[in-house]
Formats: C-alpha cells, structure tokens, sequence
C-alpha cells in the first residue's frame, strides 16, 4: 500500500443535520518517477488505497468516485476501472485497476462519502449504591 495520501489526509466534513458528507480530492498514485508497474508494466496491474474516515459513520456510507486527473501514454488505448470495495463505518478501499498495455503515469481522484454521523462517545457516570 502506497504511504498516507492527500486523500487520506485532506478530508473536508459538511454536516447536514443528521448526516455527514466526508470529501477528499488528490493523488492517487505516481507510477512515473520509479518506473513502477502502471506505467512500465503491462497485463492485469492495480494500485489500492486504503481511507480511513477522519469521523465514523453510523452504518457505510455510500461512495462516489471520480477521476480528477490522469497522465498516460498517447500511444496506447487507456484502460481502467475505478471502485471503492470494502466500505464501512471507518473507511473503504479505493482501486484503480488497469489491463493489456495500457500505461498510466500517474492518476488522481475526487471521492465523496454520505450518510448518518456515527455515534459520540457520551461521557457517562456511575452510581455508587448507597
């Protein structure tokens, strides 16, 4: 798994009465610079992510992905499928995969999660019997 990302980093909450809106907008990976498998590999390849929500949500959220940006090869057709697996209270797993000789350098993404807040921890007090 790539290092803590801005899109693990950077995320923005909107709270709308009972329900949260967690957002985030960055790179998700660079395979330029080191030569790394999207861009000088070819066949099945993916680059996963893991986010973990700044704040829990009461149940999963649902997911929105969006490509923000993306450098490939011009001499190649570009392949690629984008999802968001394993969501849950605490985050989800972002994946772009791609196949056949397809290079991408590098690729950002927009992902926006919504549903209820999870719950606060209440600050509770014990009686004593008397």
């Amino acid at each position: 798994m790539p290092k803590q990302s801005e899109l693990q980093k950077r995320q923005e909450q909107v709270l709308v009465g009972d329900m949260q809106v967690l957002s985030a907008t960055g790179e998700l990976f660079n395979h330029v610079d080191n030569e790394l498998p999207m861009w000088a590999g070819d066949g099945d390849r993916k680059v996963s992510v893991e986010i973990s929500f700044k704040n829990a949500f009461a149940a999963p959220p649902a997911i929105t992905l969006g490509l923000s940006g993306i450098d490939s090869a011009h001499d190649q057709n570009l392949r690629f499928w984008l999802s968001a697996t394993n969501v849950s209270e605490q985050g989800f797993t972002v994946t772009l995969q791609s196949w056949g000789d397809t290079h991408i350098a590098r690729a950002a993404i927009s992902w926006t999660a919504f549903g209820a807040k999870g719950p606060y921890k209440i600050a509770t007090t014990s009686a004593k019997p008397r």
